[in-house]
């Protein structure tokens, strides 16, 4: 066994024994919690639960609907943070589909009661009209939603727009709309809960096509007729020369057996030799299928849902307390459910007027009522979220409840303001909306580095296609220090967290440098093979506390599947390195070795660098050239440090992906 298989071997040992100690010491102390909260894992726990929130008609007002939303938001995070680790958690498969059907019915019952907070309100317009405008004007939030509330008491024809500035989200109220007793509702949420209920959100490999050969049993037939003849004439052979062969037997074993003897030694030689290198099998390159829907349906493997999703809802208000002497008399609506208006604006309108004819007073009546009945497309201007990072105009979507999918018609006019971040866009349909960004907008990248500062920290840079971000790496912990340029990046920024913590973060913020299993179907990528990349990073996190990587040109020039190459180079002082310290690596899945030719060289050469060998992996490789310090640092390297470069190498994939 190899130096560089021990170490790997060893650090794997200590960080999945380490990851069992935390899950063992976190499902303790999820058991000793004493905050009234249940446990989603737990099947009658949360049952009982969800049936008593379900049924509970006394904490209905939006205050309270609000604060128990977060801790339902709470228990969806738990079960996600258990089917995203299945395998620690020891669950079968009856166990994952429970969960999901649990992490569903916490998510419907935040919609119901936040449906049911909404009715409250509306019932209670008339007590919380402005005493301007005379129109219900209502808006609360917390950290994960905030409602929205425009009632038409009034019913004003003058009244053209509406706007909540705290918001900044404005809408237009054409006449039909402005006349009747109506409410608009925008309830904004941080999460979203229906992405992943569309199909194109998992990622589908291709289905391999078996043929089957038919087999012809005549064939088989006359084989086993010629195959009893041909045994038939053997067994006479045999009882005629029995003896004849037995004593040729013994002559040729004799003469055989110096020969096999020294067969038998060389063997024995070579198994003794360790193989310094294992070939790895070459897997078959991965075939994903075909987006098939419709032009209009958003496929989520090329675009993400970022900012959330917002409800923009058109309902009825329901009927109003009226006083009469010294008595309040409401109308019952039994039970309290939402009536939604149903809106489909016009495709067209029709213009009545002729060319050449003078409108005469009745034309003028039917004219103004015609407008009056028009349903016009709803113009909507939006201030984009606060904690999400927009580099083009984003793409708006309505969720599709039939066929569970985003759809992108009906909408138009869209108008995108980078510098004050806001967007307007007109839409035929009210319901679930969401705005959407290109999820490889940052792919390819142009280059990469990871540089050392010092023992187990580094810091990782991406110049991606648009955003250029540079992620701060200690011991176990990671965080996004730069872009420092970006206000709407605020709330993530020099937040240490893990590899994984990281990468839902910055994709959540509208930062995409990530590519998923199949991003290649989307990205204009090096075709490298999976193995010698996989372990490059692995022998690149395990020596990054003394060495500097970098991009080359040469690895997307020479169009070798089986040759990565990179820049590297010792970096002991927390400095930037001179150009003329780099050195050009090249991985094989044989070999490991630093090459003579530079980065700026013109023509491409395999020689080898003055006074260095190959090896089969670039750890040994370092160890043999490098310095004593370096050699001191490769070794004295954390694995909590090993397992968090690799992690962030693995999550990027700069080799394929620059």
């Amino acid at each position: 066994m190899t130096a560089l298989t021990m170490q790997m071997e060893a650090n794997k040992r200590i960080l999945e024994n380490q990851h069992k100690i935390c899950w063992e010491i976190n499902k303790w102390a999820r058991y000793m919690r004493c905050d009234g909260s249940p446990d989603p894992t737990i099947q009658g726990d949360i049952n009982t639960y969800i049936n008593l929130r379900r049924e509970d008609m006394t904490h209905i007002d939006i205050d309270s609907v609000l604060k128990d939303s977060e801790l339902d938001l709470f228990l969806i995070n738990e079960l996600d943070i258990n089917l995203a680790d299945s395998s620690a958690a020891e669950l079968g498969a009856q166990d994952v589909a429970r969960y999901k059907t649990t992490k569903e019915d916490l998510q419907r019952l935040i919609q119901v009661k936040l449906d049911t907070a909404t009715i409250k309100l509306l019932q209670e317009a008339t007590d919380r009209r402005d005493p301007e405008t005379l129109n219900l004007q209502y808006i609360v939030k917390n950290d994960n939603v905030c409602l929205c509330l425009w009632g038409n008491l009034s019913k004003n024809p003058r009244i053209k727009t509406f706007e909540f500035a705290e918001r900044g989200f404005s809408f237009e109220i054409p006449k039909v709309l402005s006349l009747s007793g109506c409410a608009y509702r925008v309830l904004f949420t941080k999460y979203d809960h229906y992405s992943d209920k569309c199909k194109s959100y998992y990622s589908r490999l291709k289905k391999k096509e078996v043929i089957l050969e038919p087999v012809l049993e005549t064939v088989k037939e006359d084989k086993e007729e010629v195959n009893e003849e041909v045994e038939g004439e053997k067994k006479e052979g045999e009882e005629v020369d029995g003896e004849e062969g037995t004593e040729k037997e013994k002559t040729e074993l004799d003469e055989q057996e110096p020969q096999m003897k020294e067969e038998e030694v060389k063997e024995e030689e070579k198994e003794e030799e360790v193989p310094d290198f294992h070939e790895p099998p070459t897997p078959e390159p991965l075939e994903w299928e075909d987006f098939d829907e419709d032009d209009d349906v958003i496929d989520l493997r090329a675009n993400n849902v970022v900012g959330g999703v917002f409800h923009f809802n058109l309902m009825h208000l329901p009927p109003q307390p009226k006083t009469a002497n010294n008595w309040i008399i409401t109308r019952l609506v039994d039970p309290p459910e939402i009536e939604y208006i149903d809106y489909v604006a016009d495709t067209a309108v029709m213009n009545p007027n002729k060319e050449g004819h003078s409108p005469t007073q009745a034309d003028k009546g039917k004219e103004s009522e015609t407008k009056r009945d028009e349903k016009p497309p709803i113009g909507v201007t939006m201030r984009l979220a606060d904690g999400v990072m927009f580099t083009e105009e984003p793409q708006v979507a309505r969720w599709d409840y039939q066929k569970n999918h985003w759809r992108s018609d009906g909408f138009s006019d869209y108008k995108f303001d980078e510098v004050n971040r806001t967007f307007h866009f007109k839409t035929s349909h009210f319901g679930t909306l969401a705005l959407l960004q290109d999820a490889h907008i940052n792919m390819p990248f142009q280059s990469w580095e990871i540089r050392p500062h010092k023992m187990n920290s580094a810091v990782f840079t991406i110049i991606a296609a648009i955003v250029e971000i540079e992620i701060e790496i200690k011991d176990a912990m990671c965080c996004l220090s730069r872009p420092d340029n970006k206000p709407e990046l605020e709330s993530i920024r020099n937040k240490w967290v893990t590899p994984k913590e990281l990468v839902k973060m910055c994709r959540l913020a509208g930062i995409n440098v990530f590519p998923m299993v199949d991003s290649s179907k989307y990205v204009s990528i090096q075709n490298k093979h999976p193995k010698i990349e996989e372990r490059t990073y692995q022998q690149m996190a395990l020596t990054a506390s003394a060495m500097a990587y970098s991009w080359s040109k040469w690895n997307s020039d020479i169009h070798n599947r089986e040759k990565i190459l990179f820049q590297g180079a010792e970096s002991l002082n927390d400095e930037p390195l001179p150009e003329e310290d780099w050195a050009l690596y090249l991985m094989t899945k044989r070999r490991g070795m630093k090459l003579k030719m530079v980065e700026f060289d013109d023509t491409f050469n395999e020689e080898l660098a003055e006074g260095t060998q190959f090896k089969s992996n670039l750890y040994n490789l370092l160890l043999s050239i490098g310095s004593e310090q370096v050699k001191e640092r490769i070794k004295e390297t954390s694995y909590e440090f090993v397992d968090c470069v690799q992690q962030l190498l693995m999550a990027t994939k700069i080799l394929t992906y620059s």
